[in-house]
């Protein structure tokens, strides 16, 4: 049954029970009242029925990201092995291509030293730059750091020096 799979993979993706309940609750009502078009297969109309919930769950609207602050810092946050490395350097591809910023990233995470590693790959097949501090095991120096190495504004040399 579809409902108990899509309530599993919620649950194991840290999704509250009761978020998880209720979301498939509605995802089925719907199913069930929908009349199937002959040229939609119920597969098909099931995975719509899923991804409009799940957007309207999301909020309903995409929004576009603001960036406020010089340099406008984003904080990635998240439990071990659940792709914060990976999507840091998704979100740093979409602002440097789609937004045409200065992005840098700051490898803080001196728990996995793998995940500097893996930054570091991901900088050099999106053409980001990736700070690092070798050695330091303070992570809110790491954070704090970039922007203190850049010069006053007239003499910035590195394109991301108090910009993202």
């Amino acid at each position: 049954m579809p409902g108990k799979e899509i309530r599993r993979a919620l649950i194991d993706a840290d999704v509250n029970y009761k978020v998880a309940k209720t979301f498939t609750d509605e995802v089925k009502q719907k199913a069930l009242g929908q009349d199937v078009l002959k040229a939609v297969k119920p597969g098909q109309m099931m995975t719509k029925i899923v991804r409009d919930e799940l957007a309207e769950l999301m909020g309903g609207t995409a929004t576009d990201i603001r960036l406020e602050g010089t340099p406008a810092v984003i904080l990635i946050a998240g439990l071990q092995g659940s792709g914060k490395t990976t999507f840091s350097g998704k979100l740093a591809a979409f602002l440097k291509e789609k937004k045409g910023r200065h992005v840098l990233l700051v490898a803080g995470d001196v728990y996995r030293p793998a995940a500097i590693d893996q930054l570091k790959v991901l900088g050099g097949q999106i053409g980001v730059e990736v700070y690092t501090e070798e050695g330091n095991r303070n992570p809110v120096e790491i954070a704090e750091n970039p922007n203190r190495t850049c010069p006053p504004p007239p003499m910035r040399r590195k394109a991301w020096c108090g910009r993202i």
